[in-house]
């Protein structure tokens, strides 16, 4: 994983004016880069793996909107966390203004605490730079 060193910009941090790692991103990866590697590793067709991760959507919004925790073998177990503004008080509490966003959080399956999406994980730092 490439990483770059990013100066902390916000004044209200006790990091800000220090530097920071941050993974550099270099490609998006599609469903049909997915399903065409899916493919080539097994003996299941591109067409089925994207039908069955279309449904997976489906399946996953449903569940994680209700609440659930899905727990993926291999993966690990996504939830939704909801991103809010603080209250006083609870009577304050109005969803549509503090509420300001949901994100889906991922926590790596772990099997005696070795963490497979984490296997070979590497860090070298990148060669470019964003203009600080």
């Amino acid at each position: 994983m490439q990483y770059v060193l990013k100066k902390q910009k916000s004044r209200i941090l006790p990091s800000a004016g220090k530097f920071v790692a941050r993974v550099q991103h270099n490609d998006v990866i599609d469903t049909d880069m997915i399903a065409h590697r899916i493919q080539e590793n097994c003996t299941v067709k591109r067409s089925d793996v994207l039908a069955v991760l279309s449904e997976l959507q489906v399946v996953l919004r449903d569940f994680l909107q209700n609440g659930d925790i899905v727990k993926l073998d291999f993966i690990g177990r996504l939830k939704l966390e909801i991103e809010g503004q603080p209250v006083d008080r609870p009577d304050d509490f109005d969803p549509h203004r503090h509420i300001r966003g949901v994100r889906i959080h991922l926590i790596p399956e772990s099997r005696h605490g070795h963490q497979a999406l984490y296997e070979g994980l590497h860090f070298t730092e990148a060669r470019q730079y964003d203009a600080p």
